[in-house]
């Protein structure tokens, strides 16, 4: 008797058939393509996969019987199960027919609808770093509120919205139901608290509960027989039984063995992904889950992952040295250095953290190269970082007192013997090798066992199924060695953090006529493109607030050369140039205008302009102040008499021109006029003004910082701007509040005056230096210390 299991993966569909051992017979892999319509955006067709699934599952079926002969006939299939790729989104009309291209899970097009869901703080949320964390613009609620608000005629159509998994098995058996796994551990589902109503109400998509399958199964459950069409397209007998499967990853822990508490699967390739198995519900900042019955009725997952390690190894090989290099030499090369690298560090984070900081805006770094380390030092800190970001999600982990017994590993990290005691002896676990290395699709075969009858539960099923090939036990002395290494490598992240956010702020925000540097292909005259592009928000980077922005003001600049007080603001650090534009409508004094403005782009054609427009008729303004090279245009909420309509339709015309929009609010208006543009995602910045709009040199307005205090905690990734009387103390306050953006006057430009700031951490107690800010050329290095004053705060302040 056999059984058939088959991986729908990002790249292919592998299609394998067992049996009742769980040893693999014959298998076969068809690809299929992704599209790429814009820059963080991937589809792919449904009925590609259906093609796929029909050519591999033929060909895996054709070997078998090759191999066999006699001993193999259709007949000896007991069952099928399919598991998938998660979070890939497709919407089919009542005909069951595909609306649209699906949504590939790594589709990030829905990165502003994510930061929406995790706004609204609902109890769903507690599966995401105990509602800490950002929810990932991957997941099942996100892409179907960007359907709703981005393509409404494909929403209305759409009768059904599920994912890769239940299209399939509906193909198999015209049977439309969900995996309990996939809805628990990516559509906010509970078993103990059921359907996300109360979040799908708050961001408005209550109909998405109907949209949705109305069946829920869970994994190994019979989803039905194989009608005749399907049968014949996949070269089986009508009737042969199909059950539930999952997303891979998930799947892939039960063909790895990992069935109870204690236990853990860590799934290696271009990223590493953690997933163990837990006795009760736990919740914390830095993991994801636990999902409860996700793969076990009465087990709670919890994940973490890793978003490159394999691919840090190829690049080192590929792009540093020769992709001829085999990675046998480097292993070799790499055995004979001692532990910890004489001193040579790694931190993993070459395309952000995903656990436990949660970081897109962090970046890799080698740090103590010397003259004295060889290739061999560097592959095998490269191999080391790795292993020490894994040690610190299980630490994380085990703050919430989950503390696994083994690791069950698969994948790339596997082929090298030395990476496999590497993480054993960093982690100071036993890792377990298994024999077959395609988990997800053996983790299918054992749920089609239980489906079939052959075993009473997944458990048994795995404990006969899955085959140990070696055990890599952690040597005691090694991981001693190992600690201050490690120390090392987790003070890299605190101490680069400002650094690596600082860089990318620049890259994304050097925004050119309409358009960025080469740093990045956003065009923001592309309104497809999301706001999220240009303001990177406290979702996308798993921060308390966004992170921090220094905005240089022209008010009190030296008129008769700005351009070179532009050139040397940004000299001294500033991120942007705010530039106040009245024509004594809204306020008594007159300043710049567009016509300077242009000139201005002219000269600095990679500086982002904040244009703060404090004018009776900013609508007069929209087109002119785009065309003059504006990045942003903010306008005031008090001249529209609070209108919501009026001010979303001033900020519809400030997107449709290319520029961000922002709303201003004067120190007396309250945040509460705001809100409903802030809910709908109108405007991308609020301006809170601490001091009378029109002139320089006030002091802050300390109760301002309430309502700053008050827009934070309703909106925890909005960009918050202040505006007036920041120095280095107020800066502090400013921050503190929740401020992001603070927008440096007088207190830089004034050649005359003093800068006050801490010349140690800021807290109670900290002495103070006193310096002058000049504006000649002589003075750009002083002008940069009381910048870097004024900045201090980001990188000392939790907000």
């Amino acid at each position: 008797m056999y059984l058939i299991g088959v991986d729908g993966g990002t790249e292919s569909l592998r299609a394998g058939v067992y049996d009742l051992t769980g040893t693999l017979v014959a298998s076969s892999s068809s690809p299929y393509t992704t599209q790429y319509p814009s820059p963080g955006w991937a589809e792919q067709e449904p009925e590609d996969w259906w093609e796929a699934l029909g050519k591999a599952v033929r060909t895996a079926v054709h070997e078998a019987a090759t191999k066999k002969g006699a001993g193999f006939s259709k007949e000896h299939i007991l069952a099928v199960c399919v598991d998938t790729t998660c979070c890939t989104v497709v919407a089919l009309d009542a005909e069951r027919v595909p609306l649209r291209p699906a949504l590939l899970w790594m589709d990030m097009r829905s990165a502003d609808q994510a930061a929406a869901v995790a706004a609204t703080g609902d109890i769903a949320l507690k599966v995401n770093g105990d509602g800490q964390s950002p929810v990932s613009a991957e997941w099942m609620v996100p892409k179907s509120l960007w359907l709703k608000q981005n393509e409404p005629e494909v929403w209305d159509k759409a009768v059904t919205i599920c994912e890769y998994q239940d299209y399939i098995n509906f193909r198999l058996t015209d049977r439309m139901c969900a995996s309990v796994n996939n809805a628990s551990v990516r559509w906010h589902y509970s078993t103990a608290r059921g359907w996300p109503s109360s979040l799908l109400k708050s961001l408005g998509i209550s109909e998405l509960l109907s949209k949705w399958p109305q069946e829920l199964l869970a994994p190994g459950e019979a989803v039905g027989k194989l009608h005749s069409d399907a049968a014949h397209h996949l070269g089986l007998l009508e009737g042969t039984l199909l059950a539930q499967g999952g997303a891979d990853a998930f799947i892939g822990m039960l063909g790895l063995g990992v069935v109870k508490p204690g236990q853990l699967a860590l799934l290696t390739g271009s990223s590493h992904l953690q997933l163990g198995i837990a006795s009760s519900e736990m919740h914390g900042q830095g993991i994801f889950g636990t999902y409860p019955d996700a793969v076990l009725p009465g087990a709670h997952v919890v994940e973490g992952g890793q978003t490159s390690t394999g691919s840090i190894v190829n690049w080192f090989k590929r792009v540093i040295l020769d992709s001829t290099v085999e990675y046998g030499v480097l292993d070799r090369e790499a055995s004979a250095v001692p532990i910890g690298c004489e001193g040579l560090s790694c931190l993993d984070h070459f395309q952000g953290n995903r656990t436990p900081h949660t970081d897109a805006l962090s970046r890799g770094a080698l740090v103590g190269l010397t003259l004295k380390h060889s290739r061999g030092h560097v592959f095998r800190c490269l191999m080391e970082g790795i292993a020490f970001g894994t040690r610190l999600i299980l630490e994380t982990m085990s703050a919430q007192s989950y503390c696994p017994e083994s690791i069950a590993i698969a994948g790339g990290a596997t082929k090298s013997l030395l990476w496999l005691q590497i993480h054993a002896d960093v982690c100071n676990v036993p890792f377990v090798l298994t024999k077959d290395i395609e988990a997800p699709m053996l983790g299918c075969a054992i749920l089609a066992s239980v489906c079939a009858g052959v075993y009473p539960n997944v458990p048994t099923a795995a404990n006969a199924m899955v085959q140990v090939d070696v055990v890599i036990q952690p040597n005691a002395q090694a991981h001693a060695l190992y600690q201050q290494p490690y120390e090392q490598y987790k003070g890299l992240y605190t101490a680069l953090k400002p650094t690596f956010h600082r860089n990318i702020l620049s890259q994304e925000l050097a925004i050119v006529d309409g358009r960025v540097n080469d740093c990045t292909s956003l065009s923001l005259h592309d309104h497809s493109v999301q706001r999220s592009n240009c303001f990177t928000t406290a979702a996308s980077i798993g921060t308390s607030s966004p992170p921090c922005i220094l905005s240089a003001s022209l008010l009190a600049a030296d008129f008769s050369c700005l351009s070179s007080e532009i050139s040397a603001a940004l000299a001294a650090g500033c991120d942007w140039i705010h530039i106040d534009m009245f024509d004594g409508s809204y306020v008594d004094n007159f300043t710049i205008g567009p016509p300077v403005l242009k000139a201005l782009r002219a000269r600095h054609p990679n500086v982002c302009f904040d244009c703060h427009l404090a004018v009776k008729d900013p609508a007069h303004y929209v087109k002119e102040v785009a065309a003059a090279g504006a990045s942003l245009m903010t306008f005031h909420a008090e001249v529209l008499g609070g209108d919501t309509k009026a001010m979303q339709e001033v900020a519809g015309a400030i997107r449709a021109a290319g520029m961000r929009p922002g709303i201003a609010l004067a120190p007396e208006t309250p945040a509460s006029v705001v809100m409903q543009l802030l809910k709908c995602g109108d405007v991308d910045l609020v301006l809170c003004m601490t001091v009378t709009p029109g002139f320089g040199g006030q002091k802050l307005i300390p109760e301002v910082l309430n309502k700053v205090s008050e827009l934070r905690r309703v909106f925890p990734d909005v960009n918050i701007q202040v505006d007036g009387g920041i120095n280095a103390s107020t800066s502090v306050l400013a921050v503190q509040a929740g401020a992001n953006i603070l927008v440096a006057g007088s207190a830089v430009f004034s050649p005359a005056s003093v800068i006050m700031y801490p010349t140690a951490a800021v807290g109670a107690g900290c002495s103070s230096t006193l310096m002058t800010a000049g504006f000649t050329n002589r003075d750009v290095k002083i002008l940069k210390s009381a910048v870097d004053a004024i900045k201090s705060p980001f990188f000392h302040v939790e907000s």
